[in-house]
C-alpha cells in the first residue's frame, strides 16, 4: 500500500492539496476525579416516572380521578367500619 493512487491523477491532486486541515491533539481519556463524576452523576436529568402515564387521554384521566376515588375511599372506608 506504499503506492499514491492520485500520483497519476493531476486534477485530483491538485484539488486534494488545496485543503489544509490542522488536528488538535485532544486526549481521548480524560480521567475525572470521584468528586467530579459524584457531581455529574447528581447533575444528570432523571426519567420522569408520570410522562408515560400522561402521554394518552385515558392516563391523564386516571391522573385527575385517581386522588378524588382515594379520597372517596378513603372518606367511607371508616364509616363503614365502625358502624
Amino acid at each position: 500500500m506504499s503506492q499514491d493512487p492520485f500520483k497519476n491523477e493531476r486534477f485530483l491532486q491538485s484539488k486534494l492539496d488545496e485543503y489544509h486541515v490542522n488536528v488538535p491533539d485532544i486526549p481521548l481519556y480524560l480521567r475525572k476525579k470521584r468528586w467530579e463524576r459524584f457531581i455529574n452523576y447528581l447533575a444528570s436529568p432523571a426519567k420522569n416516572p408520570m410522562e408515560p402515564m400522561v402521554s394518552t387521554i385515558n392516563g391523564i384521566m386516571l391522573v385527575k380521578a385517581g386522588p378524588v376515588v382515594c379520597g372517596t375511599v378513603l372518606s367511607v372506608l371508616p364509616v363503614l367500619i365502625f358502624v
